[in-house]
């Protein structure tokens, strides 16, 4: 396996590739990814892609017709507006997920994300990968929704609750 940054050679290739990852994480999402996120990612220009904060990276193995997606990581604004992340079904429970969101977190520095409390799979994924809840809100559906952060560098807190 392995985790490479999108990159393309021409701004006209971006709407095929944007479609691409929409589809990717309309997909493999389980439904469960936000609508604001998708539609961010459908409606983000070349422009927008190559701002800071914002990253698209995919997990790939190799195929025989080359490179085959199986997981994806996106992030505008450091996350603050957009934090997507899909595994493939047949990929899942590998620690492919937090490798995506630990590489994003290194190649963007820091990094926010928001997981739907009775998400459990994205919430082991996103502590696996460092980072820590901070906040509690209600979500787009109306659910308890962790916000979590991760700052590259910082430590991981532990802590111990005995109840």
């Amino acid at each position: 396996m392995e985790i490479t940054q999108l990159s393309l050679s021409r701004p006209d290739e971006w709407p095929y590739v944007r479609q691409q990852c929409r589809d990717f994480f309309r997909r493999y999402g389980n439904k469960r990814l936000t609508l604001t996120g998708v539609q961010r990612l459908s409606s983000l220009t070349y422009e927008q892609l190559k701002k800071p904060g914002t990253s698209i990276i995919a997990a790939t193995v190799r195929g025989d017709v080359g490179s085959i997606p199986i997981g994806m990581c996106y992030a505008e604004d450091y996350g603050e507006s957009a934090c997507l992340i899909a595994v493939h079904p047949l990929y899942r429970s590998r620690g492919i997920g937090s490798s995506l969101i630990r590489s994003q977190l290194s190649r963007l520095g820091r990094l926010r994300c928001k997981v739907a409390a009775d998400h459990i799979a994205s919430l082991k994924i996103c502590f696996q990968a460092g980072l820590q809840a901070t906040e509690i809100e209600l979500g787009p559906t109306g659910k308890p929704t962790l916000v979590l952060n991760g700052v590259m560098g910082a430590p991981s807190s532990s802590f111990r609750c005995d109840v």
